[in-house]
């Protein structure tokens, strides 16, 4: 039996439906999505009614949980902010039932296919927006935790990659929608599964990036609350350097000179980070990126 696993779609259905595609001309007969299914483009109910569709072992990403969290603390200052403005506009484009189902969405699942046991996380084991390497503490900690066969995860943009210990794997599926991995490829995973065993797959896939602008202005183009970063979003898809890192570098740069070296207490704990004159400020220096 083999398992699709999919992460960080992020509104690029273009990529979805080519791994799609790709996953089922490999005989892949299930499906697992590892949240971040919406925001940075702006395309949410189509892709969030294709993945209803196509599979029931989706969980949340940090991205669903920052519209919860809008949607429990709507009164709260921080929400006026111009990026947390982008976060507003997206809840505000999605519809009730696809809000009811994104409320429902578990932040883990554990699964089992021909005798493995499979646990799909978004951040890692204990943390839907924690980021998760190869090499580290938090890893030894990962394998010594693990109770499954397999731990599958996303979240943290990087190229695919697994290791096995003791019998045990963790691996990192890939970023398929926001392909901001260096390499400028979207990749997923396939999961075969077979009497109690696994062997894990890493795909690479392409897509039209001018099929993707075109659906873009199809859904009545970027949204004007997020204009700013959804083009540096398209910008990082149609080349391999991060746009929007370069951009968030520079805007710290900033907020340290204007902080005199004390950055604000909490800065960049959450997705709200830059103060609106700077955030001005910025985007005005990347307006060249702004084509959609």
């Amino acid at each position: 039996m083999k398992i699709a696993v999919l992460s960080d779609l992020h509104g690029n259905i273009v990529a979805f439906e080519e791994a799609i595609k790709d996953a089922k001309n490999q005989g892949v007969t299930e499906f697992i999505i590892l949240g971040d299914i919406i925001t940075d483009l702006p395309i949410t109910d189509e892709i969030i009614d294709r993945v209803k569709e196509l599979t029931p072992y989706v969980i949340k990403g940090n991205r669903e949980q920052y519209l919860l969290q809008y949607e429990q603390t709507k009164e709260d200052k921080q929400w006026e902010t111009m990026q947390s403005k982008s976060v507003v506009c997206y809840y505000d484009h999605i519809r009730e039932d696809n809000k009811e189902y994104i409320r429902n969405l578990p932040e883990q699942l554990k699964l089992e296919f021909e005798g493995v046991t499979i646990r799909a996380v978004h951040g890692s084991p204990y943390s839907i927006t924690e980021l998760l390497y190869f090499n580290t503490p938090l890893m030894d900690k990962v394998f010594n935790d693990l109770q499954e066969d397999i731990l599958i995860y996303g979240h943290n943009h990087k190229v695919a990659e697994y290791e096995e210990r003791d019998g045990k794997i963790v691996l990192q599926v890939g970023t398929l929608g926001m392909h901001n991995n260096g390499i400028g490829t979207p990749q997923y995973s396939i999961l075969e599964c077979k009497n109690g065993k696994v062997n894990t797959e890493i795909r690479n896939i392409d897509y039209s990036r001018e099929k993707l602008k075109n659906k873009i202005k199809q859904v009545g183009g970027t949204y004007p609350e997020a204009k700013v970063w959804q083009n540096l979003c398209y910008q990082t898809l149609i080349h391999t350097e991060d746009v929007r890192r370069e951009f968030c570098h520079m805007a710290k740069d900033m907020m340290i000179e204007k902080y005199n070296g004390e950055l604000p207490q909490g800065f960049d704990s959450h997705f709200v980070s830059f103060d609106d004159d700077i955030y001005k400020e910025v985007s005005k220096k990347f307006e060249k990126y702004f084509i959609l």
